[in-house]
């Protein structure tokens, strides 16, 4: 398999319940009181707060506008994974480091033949955690190339076109000690945000371009911080049976998200696009990652 990882907009898709077959792998804070799965509820670990329930009717509503059409996203799938954040992100668990974490997903990625899986990264958590190069390392040394990610995760749309271009560079030099001669150079804006009027969007699009970058957009991802930080306090209060509900919920939304894509793909192209998985390296998608992948294989 090869890794293909396309230039475009950046995309969100909402969730769907239909669960199409045939995918193949390619390269490429909430507040929570409590955990508690039994009473079924996105509440009861910190899921149903208002906004959460307002996403959630938003994203049902839109699943029913559209509808799905059976048999039209059968079609075999080409998917990349890639994974954001690198060197780490998102709350950690008891009993876990970020080195663990990435290193669990290498140990993943590499079993499941997953090959080229581009890790985009904010190098300016070195400057803090100077250990978290061993993080890079051990990315690289597992056969994955690094992204760049911007040094500080900006949000493009709320800095100025220098002060984006300028932290892309200083991320850059970070970088190209750790690629490999001749690699080709991946770009994804943080937040996704691709800039908030045309001309900065233009202007950085350009130096991009100018610089080597092709930009590396999504068409699948969940929100996943909707599920971190309760499974990092689910883990924290050892409370198993909550840990396996925010697991199963999380991967089962993960499948129908990638379902879903494929069903727009299928409404809007008549075809299947190459879709681009967004994940993170941080300790909900490593629990997760080997049932996703798996299933994601088991498509076909």
């Amino acid at each position: 398999m090869s890794n293909t990882i396309g230039a475009g907009r950046q995309t969100v898709n909402a969730v769907g319940d239909d669960r199409p077959k045939g995918t193949t792998l390619l390269a490429s804070r909430r507040h929570i009181g409590r955990c508690e799965p039994h009473h079924e509820s996105l509440g009861s670990i910190g899921l149903g707060q208002p906004r959460s329930r307002r996403r959630l009717i938003i994203i049902g509503l839109l699943a029913t506008l559209l509808g799905p059409c059976p048999g039209r996203a059968t079609a075999h799938t080409e998917l990349a994974v890639t994974i954001d954040d690198l060197p780490t992100t998102g709350a950690l668990p008891p009993d876990t480091t970020r080195v663990s974490i990435v290193d669990r997903m290498v140990e993943i990625l590499r079993r499941h033949a997953v090959p080229a899986v581009y890790g985009f990264t904010n190098a300016g958590q070195l400057r803090d955690n100077p250990a978290f190069e061993s993080i890079l390392l051990a990315w690289r040394k597992g056969g994955f190339p690094l992204g760049n990610h911007t040094l500080s995760h900006l949000d493009l749309d709320r800095v100025s076109t220098s002060e984006f271009v300028a932290d892309i560079e200083r991320n850059e030099a970070l970088l190209e000690p750790l690629a490999p001669p001749g690699a080709a150079k991946f770009f994804r804006y943080p937040y996704l945000h691709l800039g908030n009027d045309p001309e900065k969007r233009a202007a950085v699009r350009s130096w991009l371009a100018s610089r080597g970058y092709r930009v590396a957009p999504v068409t699948v991802y969940v929100e996943h911080w909707e599920w971190s930080n309760a499974y990092t306090r689910c883990v924290a209060q050892k409370d198993a049976p909550a840990i396996r509900w925010v697991k199963e919920t999380y991967l089962e939304a993960s499948k129908a998200r990638l379902a879903w894509a494929r069903e727009i793909s299928a409404q809007l192209f008549k075809r299947q696009m190459k879709h681009i998985l967004l994940l993170h390296a941080d300790a909900i998608d490593a629990a997760i990652l080997d049932d996703l992948l798996s299933a994601h294989q088991a498509a076909g």
